[in-house]
Parts: structure tokens; C-alpha cells; sequence
């Protein structure tokens, strides 16, 4: 059985139309196929089938209908669940369903440079198109939302055709064409863009600048607006005779794509000249990747996850180990920040708008919709060889769609979530440095013997830092910008400060609002609770000691703080039995969060209560060796 939707609504059973009933069943069945995969809930049912005054039979009458269209589809194509019902055929049985697959197909052709048979898929999928518009003939919101968005693939698609005709065909024939569509989508730029390079290939250039001065002057008019940036562009190029060298066989300029995988894309931010420390993880990091990289086609992309707390180095690592390998990925290095895109359908949109214009897919060429991009997307790095670096990832679902497929590529994450998953990933957790390590990053690009004699007041301030590379670089950009600042300055201003996180600055913010964003992500239970914690003058805390503060149970605490720690916010330590483990906090993070405790939340006053993600928190005591901290 066959559904065709791409114009009237037809049903097909070997190629024959089926009877589906009267009106009612026919606009139900058109109301399921337009939901296909998904639940429709019978009050939309009502309202689509009764837009004005349902009868009180309303519910009998939808039972007999599906009953009906049960009995002429199959018992198994109509699903019944708790709040409608859902219709899921077979696949390739609805043609709007295969002429979207088709759009992708042919987007990822033009992308690999295959203008021939992108044109022949187009051609294919336009012509499943039946009359003007899907659902023809059908009233309603759910008809003429699912409509429109077919009718823009649709354009979608006949812009790409034309776009592969113009780097395969003589463009005078596509003239005619052209003239008739810009006349009926008066206001559509890309339509403009073709003729104008229809036109100037034909030699009529005259006219293809007159064309854009038609567009502009409408879109003033009508809408208030200037031709986008590449229509603009366009007409400049033509006005000024500047196009370069035509190919005269097909009477245009062809673009230099690098070959079929297009120019070689280096998305990466710079590498840093001095990593310090880190050799074994860098090890792991760079063998994994190449290991990746030469995998074979029909294996899995090889994946990477570096993880730790904020400002522990994950970002550099990740950057400077894809610039070691870079040479592995011959068709590119891509790179997302998480933090730029919001958790939403358009941030994932704008994520793979990013990735595919990394891999030669102009803006202009690509799909509208996230998902039509993440097939793009996927098909493209299917045959390729790239790495992708996706870096400060909160969520494993900010990664489903952009994980690269083909054994030829890797992916290498960062993340402040230890449990973060990826199938296959090799997990690089990344603690805070040694004692020399640490001197050494800090005297990194500072004149030998900054600190000589100040030998006091270097254990001072590597204390302070605790061994978090944020903010060892912090100090040491600080102390090269003010060649006259003491060590001793540095040191009075952190340990004085009641917060010294918010006195060490990175590029864009400071470590204290790093430390917020990343205390940000956790529930308010937790964020509240983690704060008790740090209120205590505690280096360790085990589970029940913990249990005891929040007023809570041993396993509930543990619990709680192994979330913490997977978030990166503790680490686990051992303590003091053997085979026992404690978890401390970072204390530039404690002294953050004592210096941002809600509500004024006392530090030193025993027996105040506060309540906390366990339970009741009870500061009954300030001293570590009274509730038995190992």
C-alpha cells in the first residue's frame, strides 16, 4: 500500500487506486499521513474532522472511521495508544517521505562536487509532485502547516536543480525557466541569483544587472529591505567586469573546490605554544585519534572524551592534540564550542550550518531544517577523513547528531561530565598539576629569575592556585603584563581576597564565572547542597559525614556526591581506612562558593539549619576533627 500526498490525496495498492470512503475518512486518513510516526490526539481529531460544532457521537463516529480505514489498510498500520492514534506504514510508502530523503541525497551530491547526478535525483523527486500543492484540496492548520513546509522543500529543491543545471548545462536554456519562476516568487533571492548567472553566462549581462535592480527596488518597496549579502556581491562582481578567467565550453567561471572533498577546512583555535605537563595524556589523546583516523570505512568513527573540572586544561589538550594530527585528516579539522549554541532545534541547526560550511556546503546550499542538514552532514563525512573537536559539552544528546560516521574520522570531546557516553570513546580524565609542573607554567613566558628570593611567597600563591592551569596562567599573565609587580603583590591580593577566583581573569570572564556556569548546569537541590558543603572548613568528606551535615542517610549522600563528582565539582581521594574513599572540592571552588552562599548562610555559628538536596543540613559543627573527617 502506497500513499500519495504530494497533491491530492490517493491511495495506491500495485499501482491501482484503493476507495478510502467519504470525505470524513478521507480527511482522517489525511490527518494521519500528515502526523505519519507520530501520536495525533483525538481532540485534533475532533477539531480537524468538526472545526465548527462537533456531534455528541464524535468519539463513536472516530471509532467506526479507523475501524474502516483499519479493515481497507491493514489491522497493522493504524496503531491505537492511551491519548489517539498513530499511523506508521511501511517505509518509502508515503511519497513526501521519499521525495525528502531524495532532497537530502541530492544536497549531498551537489556538496561532493557530483552536479549530474544531484540534477538526475532532483528531477526524480520534483517529479513525484502530483498538483501545486500537498494536501490539495484539504482544509485546516494541520494540512496547510505540513503544506507549506513541503511546498518550501519543494522550492528547496528546484533552487539545487537549477544550481546543478548551471554547472552542467548551456545556461541560455535555463533562461525561460528561470523568467517564469522569478515572476511568480516575485521576492525570492535565490530565483534572482540563478537568472542573473543564467543571464551574464549567456551574454547578457545588461540584463542580469537590471534583474538584480528589479529585486532591489521590490524589496524596498514591499518589505524595507536590501538583496543578501551574496546577491549584492553578485551584482558588484558583474558591474565591475571582475569575474575571472570563463570556462567557455559552458560559458561561466568555475570555482576552484579543491577537488571532490572541496578546500581543506581548519576550523581549530590556535594551538598553545606551552603546554606544560600533560606528556601521557597527550599520548593517549594523539594515538587514539590516528588510530581512528586509519580505520576502515564500514567501522565507526574512533572517539576521544577529555574530561575534568573547570579550568583544568580539557580545551587546551584537546587543540593541541589536534594539531599534532592534523595530517591524519586530510579533508579537515571542524570544530564546535557547545557553549556558543543553545540546547535547542535552532542550535542544532546553527551547529550543522557550521559544520557543513567547514566541509564546502555554502550557507546558501544548505537545508533549512536541522535534520535535512544532520543527513547532508552525515553522508558527507561518511567517505571522508576528518576530525571533528566538539568542545565544552554538557549533554550526550548534543552529540548524537554531530558525531562523524566512517571509520576515516574521528571526534574528540571535552566535557565537564565524567559519565558523559560515547560508544567506543577512549576517556582521558584530566586532574590538576604537580608541584613543579605548576611552577613551571606559572614562570612560562616570564624573564628567568621573576622570582628569585620570593621563594616564601611562590609557595604562597602556587597554594592559592591549587594546581588549576586557569589560574596559574591568570597569575602569569599578570605578572608579564606588570614587569613591575612584585610576587608579593600577587600573593597579598589572592590570599586576601575573600574570593580569589573572581581576581583571576581568562580570555572573556573570570574563574569565578566559569565556576558558576559549571555550578549552574546542576538542579537546585544540588547546587544548594554542594554550597552547605563548601560552607564547612572541610578538605575531605566521606558519605557519612556527609549524610550526618545534610541530615540525610550515608547512601543518599553518597549518592549526591558522586553526582558532584561526576560533574566534576569533588574528586574522590582515599581516606583514611583502606579501600574506603573520601571526596574533596577544589579551594578556589569552596572559597567561591562560601563567598556566594545564598542567603547569607553562616559559616561559623553552630546549630543553624539549612536546608539542603538531602534533607535538613545542620551546621552543628565547624571543626573537622568533631564529626570524624579523616
Amino acid at each position: 500500500m502506497r500513499f500519495s500526498v504530494l497533491g491530492p490525496l490517493q491511495v495506491l495498492s500495485l499501482d491501482r487506486p484503493v476507495a478510502i470512503g467519504g470525505p470524513k475518512q478521507h480527511i482522517l486518513l489525511a490527518l494521519l499521513l500528515a502526523r505519519s510516526g507520530s501520536t495525533v490526539p483525538v481532540p485534533q481529531i475532533v477539531d480537524t474532522l468538526w472545526p465548527r460544532r462537533p456531534p455528541r457521537t464524535a468519539l463513536a463516529q472516530i471509532h467506526s472511521r479507523i475501524s474502516s480505514l483499519r479493515h481497507i489498510l491493514g489491522a497493522e498500520t493504524i496503531k491505537t495508544v492511551p491519548s489517539g492514534y498513530s499511523l506508521t506504514p511501511s517505509p518509502g510508502a508515503i511519497d513526501a517521505q521519499v521525495f525528502e530523503a531524495e532532497v537530502s541525497r541530492a544536497i549531498a551530491l551537489r556538496a561532493a562536487g557530483r552536479h549530474g547526478e544531484a540534477t538526475a535525483v532532483l528531477r526524480t523527486c520534483l517529479g513525484r509532485w502530483r498538483g501545486p500543492s500537498a494536501f490539495q484540496h484539504l482544509d485546516g492548520e494541520p494540512f496547510d502547516r505540513e503544506a507549506g513546509r513541503l511546498e518550501e522543500l519543494r522550492l528547496f529543491a528546484l533552487e539545487h536543480r537549477i544550481g546543478a543545471d548551471l554547472e552542467t548545462r548551456d545556461a541560455a536554456e535555463l533562461v525561460p525557466e528561470l523568467v517564469d519562476l522569478v515572476a511568480a516568487h516575485p521576492t525570492h533571492e535565490r530565483f534572482h541569483h540563478h537568472l542573473m548567472l543564467a543571464l551574464d553566462r549567456s551574454g547578457r549581462r545588461s540584463d542580469a544587472l537590471n534583474a538584480y535592480l528589479g529585486l532591489q527596488r521590490r524589496l524596498a518597496a514591499e518589505l524595507g529591505t536590501d538583496p543578501a549579502e551574496d546577491l549584492q556581491r553578485l551584482y558588484h562582481q558583474l558591474l565591475s567586469m571582475d569575474r575571472g578567467a570563463p570556462d567557455r565550453r559552458q560559458g561561466r567561471a568555475r570555482p576552484d573546490r579543491g577537488g571532490p572533498a572541496g578546500p581543506f577546512a581548519n576550523q581549530l583555535p590556535p594551538d598553545i605554544p606551552d603546554v606544560i605537563g600533560r606528556g601521557s595524556e597527550r599520548r593517549i589523546v594523539v594515538d587514539a585519534l590516528t588510530a581512528g583516523s586509519a580505520a576502515p570505512q564500514g567501522t565507526a568513527a574512533r572517539a576521544v572524551i577529555v574530561s575534568g573540572m573547570t579550568g583544568v586544561g580539557k580545551s587546551a589538550l584537546a587543540v593541541h592534540a589536534a594539531h599534532l594530527v592534523r595530517d591524519s585528516f586530510p579533508d579537515g579539522l571542524l570544530y564546535i564550542d557547545g557553549s556558543a549554541f543553545p540546547r535547542t532545534e535552532e542550535g542544532l541547526r546553527g551547529v550543522l550550518g557550521r559544520l557543513l560550511h567547514g566541509l564546502g556546503v555554502p550557507e546558501e546550499e544548505q537545508p533549512g531544517s536541522w535534520a535535512l542538514r544532520q543527513d547532508v552532514y552525515r553522508s558527507l563525512v561518511a567517505t571522508r577523513r576528518v576530525l571533528v573537536l566538539i568542545d565544552n559539552v554538557t549533554e550526550a544528546d548534543d552529540l548524537r547528531a554531530i558525531i562523524p560516521t566512517g571509520g576515516g574520522s574521528a571526534v574528540c570531546v571535552t566535557t565537564q561530565v565524567s559519565h558523559l557516553a560515547v560508544d567506543g570513546a577512549v576517556r582521558v580524565p584530566l586532574d590538576v598539576l604537580g608541584a613543579d609542573e605548576s611552577r613551571a607554567l606559572l614562570s612560562s613566558g616570564l624573564c628567568p629569575g621573576r622570582f628569585e628570593g620570593q621563594g616564601r611567597r611562590l609557595d604562597e600563591v602556587l597554594a592559592v592556585c591549587g594546581g588549576l592551569p586557569a589560574a596559574l596562567r591568570a597569575v602569569g599573565n599578570v605578572l608579564a603584563a606588570r614587569p613591575h609587580w612584585s610576587l608579593e603583590q600577587v600573593a597579598a591580593a589572592l590570599t586576601g581576597a575573600r574570593n580569589p577566583a573572581s581576581r583571576l581573569s581568562l580570555p572573556g570572564r573570570s574563574l569565578a564565572d566559569a565556576f558558576d556556569e559549571a555550578c549552574g548546569r546542576l538542579t537546585e537541590g544540588s547546587r544548594r547542597a554542594l554550597s552547605a558543603l563548601a560552607a564547612l572548613e572541610v578538605e575531605r568528606l566521606t558519605p557519612g559525614t556527609a549524610g550526618l551535615l545534610l541530615g540525610c542517610s550515608g547512601t543518599a549522600a553518597a549518592a549526591l556526591l558522586d553526582e558532584l563528582t561526576d560533574r566534576n565539582l569533588l574528586r574522590p581521594v582515599p581516606a583514611a581506612r583502606p579501600q574506603e574513599w573520601a571526596y574533596a572540592m577544589h579551594a578556589l571552588l569552596r572559597a567561591h562558593l562560601r563567598a556566594t552562599l545564598p542567603d547569607a548562610l553562616p559559616t561559623t555559628l553552630p546549630n543553624s539549619a539549612y536546608r539542603g538536596n538531602c534533607g535538613q543540613f545542620h551546621l552543628r559543627y565547624r571543626n573537622s576533627a568533631e564529626v570524624g573527617i579523616p
